[in-house]
Protein backbone atom coordinates (compact mmCIF):
# COMPACT_ATOMS: atom_id res chain seq x y z
CA UNK A 1 0.00 0.00 0.00
CA UNK A 2 1.22 3.38 -1.24
CA UNK A 3 0.84 6.58 1.04
CA UNK A 4 0.53 10.06 -0.23
CA UNK A 5 0.87 13.25 1.37
CA UNK A 6 -1.18 16.21 -0.42
CA UNK A 7 0.53 19.37 0.72
CA UNK A 8 -0.37 22.82 0.27
CA UNK A 9 0.89 26.47 1.61
CA UNK A 10 3.80 24.87 3.07
CA UNK A 11 1.50 22.11 5.53
CA UNK A 12 0.21 18.40 4.98
CA UNK A 13 -3.49 18.91 4.25
CA UNK A 14 -4.53 15.59 3.69
CA UNK A 15 -3.12 12.14 4.21
CA UNK A 16 -4.18 9.21 1.22
CA UNK A 17 -3.62 5.50 1.30
CA UNK A 18 -4.36 3.56 -1.88
CA UNK A 19 -3.27 0.28 -3.27
CA UNK A 20 -4.43 1.63 -6.39
CA UNK A 21 -2.75 3.47 -9.25
CA UNK A 22 -2.49 7.50 -7.71
CA UNK A 23 -2.49 9.02 -11.32
CA UNK A 24 -5.34 6.85 -12.34
CA UNK A 25 -7.33 8.25 -9.36
CA UNK A 26 -6.49 11.46 -9.86
CA UNK A 27 -6.19 14.46 -12.57
CA UNK A 28 -2.63 15.17 -12.93
CA UNK A 29 -3.16 18.71 -11.22
CA UNK A 30 -4.04 16.84 -7.67
CA UNK A 31 -0.92 14.34 -8.42
CA UNK A 32 1.59 17.24 -8.49
CA UNK A 33 0.37 18.22 -5.12
CA UNK A 34 1.15 15.00 -3.66
CA UNK A 35 4.38 13.42 -1.74
CA UNK A 36 4.82 9.58 -1.69
CA UNK A 37 5.47 9.08 1.96
CA UNK A 38 5.34 5.29 2.37
CA UNK A 39 8.15 4.88 4.07
CA UNK A 40 8.20 7.94 6.45
CA UNK A 41 8.51 7.31 10.27
CA UNK A 42 6.93 8.15 12.25
CA UNK A 43 3.83 8.14 10.12
CA UNK A 44 3.32 11.49 8.20
CA UNK A 45 -0.25 13.42 9.85
CA UNK A 46 -2.21 16.17 8.48
CA UNK A 47 -1.19 19.58 9.79
CA UNK A 48 2.53 18.63 10.05
CA UNK A 49 5.16 21.24 7.77
CA UNK A 50 6.39 20.51 4.03
CA UNK A 51 9.37 22.11 3.10
CA UNK A 52 11.44 21.54 -0.06
CA UNK A 53 14.84 21.62 -0.36
CA UNK A 54 16.75 22.67 -3.39
CA UNK A 55 17.33 19.12 -4.64
CA UNK A 56 13.76 18.75 -5.33
CA UNK A 57 13.23 16.47 -2.05
CA UNK A 58 10.90 17.52 0.90
CA UNK A 59 11.37 17.33 4.18
CA UNK A 60 8.19 16.63 6.23
CA UNK A 61 7.30 16.94 10.12
CA UNK A 62 5.62 18.12 13.06
CA UNK A 63 4.50 21.79 12.28
CA UNK A 64 7.32 24.33 14.23
CA UNK A 65 5.81 27.81 14.70
CA UNK A 66 7.43 30.80 14.20
CA UNK A 67 8.88 33.03 16.74
CA UNK A 68 6.40 35.43 16.37
CA UNK A 69 3.71 33.43 15.98
CA UNK A 70 4.54 32.02 19.53
CA UNK A 71 5.06 35.14 20.48
CA UNK A 72 1.42 36.80 19.19
CA UNK A 73 -0.17 32.92 20.62
CA UNK A 74 1.02 34.60 24.25
CA UNK A 75 0.30 37.63 23.42
CA UNK A 76 -3.58 37.01 22.79
CA UNK A 77 -3.32 34.10 25.86
CA UNK A 78 -1.95 37.06 28.17
CA UNK A 79 -4.79 39.73 26.47
CA UNK A 80 -7.90 36.70 27.17
CA UNK A 81 -6.64 35.89 30.98
CA UNK A 82 -5.91 40.02 31.11
CA UNK A 83 -9.57 40.66 30.63
CA UNK A 84 -11.18 38.02 32.32
CA UNK A 85 -9.30 38.94 35.58
CA UNK A 86 -10.54 43.03 35.03
CA UNK A 87 -13.67 41.40 34.22
CA UNK A 88 -13.60 39.34 37.59
CA UNK A 89 -12.38 42.42 39.82
CA UNK A 90 -15.06 44.81 38.25
CA UNK A 91 -18.18 42.02 38.69
CA UNK A 92 -16.67 41.47 42.31
CA UNK A 93 -16.26 45.21 43.29
CA UNK A 94 -19.50 45.94 41.96
CA UNK A 95 -21.33 43.20 43.79
CA UNK A 96 -19.62 44.27 47.07
CA UNK A 97 -20.17 47.61 46.84
CA UNK A 98 -24.21 46.55 46.66
CA UNK A 99 -23.44 44.04 49.79
CA UNK A 100 -22.43 46.70 51.72
CA UNK A 101 -24.84 49.21 50.56
CA UNK A 102 -27.55 46.61 52.13
CA UNK A 103 -25.78 46.48 54.67
CA UNK A 104 -25.62 49.76 56.11
CA UNK A 105 -29.02 50.36 54.89
CA UNK A 106 -30.05 47.32 57.01
CA UNK A 107 -31.74 45.65 54.46
CA UNK A 108 -28.80 43.09 53.97
CA UNK A 109 -30.50 38.95 54.40
CA UNK A 110 -28.39 36.93 56.54
CA UNK A 111 -27.51 35.19 52.72
CA UNK A 112 -25.92 38.44 51.82
CA UNK A 113 -24.16 39.06 54.80
CA UNK A 114 -22.48 35.68 54.66
CA UNK A 115 -21.54 36.75 51.25
CA UNK A 116 -19.82 39.68 51.61
CA UNK A 117 -16.43 38.42 53.16
CA UNK A 118 -16.69 35.63 50.32
CA UNK A 119 -16.47 37.88 47.82
CA UNK A 120 -13.59 40.24 49.36
CA UNK A 121 -11.46 37.22 49.47
CA UNK A 122 -12.17 36.06 45.51
CA UNK A 123 -11.35 39.74 44.70
CA UNK A 124 -8.09 39.69 46.41
CA UNK A 125 -7.60 36.70 45.15
CA UNK A 126 -8.15 38.46 41.50
CA UNK A 127 -6.39 41.07 42.16
CA UNK A 128 -3.03 38.94 43.19
CA UNK A 129 -3.90 37.10 40.27
CA UNK A 130 -3.88 40.31 37.80
CA UNK A 131 -0.59 41.83 39.43
CA UNK A 132 1.06 38.31 38.40
CA UNK A 133 -0.46 38.63 35.03
CA UNK A 134 1.50 42.13 34.53
CA UNK A 135 4.57 40.64 35.35
CA UNK A 136 4.45 37.73 32.35
CA UNK A 137 6.24 39.29 30.38
CA UNK A 138 9.11 40.24 32.60
CA UNK A 139 9.72 36.75 32.65
CA UNK A 140 13.39 35.26 31.67
CA UNK A 141 11.61 33.19 29.23
CA UNK A 142 8.81 35.39 27.71
CA UNK A 143 7.38 34.31 25.10
CA UNK A 144 9.00 31.36 24.21
CA UNK A 145 8.58 29.65 27.64
CA UNK A 146 5.76 30.95 30.03
CA UNK A 147 4.94 29.88 33.83
CA UNK A 148 1.20 31.39 33.85
CA UNK A 149 -0.05 32.45 37.42
CA UNK A 150 -2.66 30.08 38.54
CA UNK A 151 -6.07 31.78 38.28
CA UNK A 152 -8.40 32.04 40.87
CA UNK A 153 -10.55 29.04 41.08
CA UNK A 154 -14.25 31.02 42.03
CA UNK A 155 -15.61 34.66 41.52
CA UNK A 156 -18.59 35.97 39.82
CA UNK A 157 -20.36 34.04 37.46
CA UNK A 158 -20.03 36.34 34.15
CA UNK A 159 -21.86 34.01 31.94
CA UNK A 160 -25.22 35.04 33.84
CA UNK A 161 -26.40 38.40 32.52
CA UNK A 162 -27.38 40.61 35.09
CA UNK A 163 -30.15 42.24 32.57
CA UNK A 164 -30.98 38.72 31.18
CA UNK A 165 -32.54 38.00 34.27
CA UNK A 166 -34.67 41.24 34.71
CA UNK A 167 -36.24 40.54 31.27
CA UNK A 168 -37.24 36.83 32.78
CA UNK A 169 -38.46 38.07 35.45
CA UNK A 170 -41.07 40.45 33.86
Amino acid sequence: MKIYAQHYQGLVSEVIATELDINTLYTPEFVSTLIDVTDYDPPVQSGWQVVENPDGSFTIGPYVPTPAEVLGSQSLKLQGFTLLAASQKTALANRISVLNDAIELEMATPEEVGELPVRQAQLLEWKRYAVLLGRVTSQAGWYATVEWPVQPAEGMDLSVSAVAKVVQAS
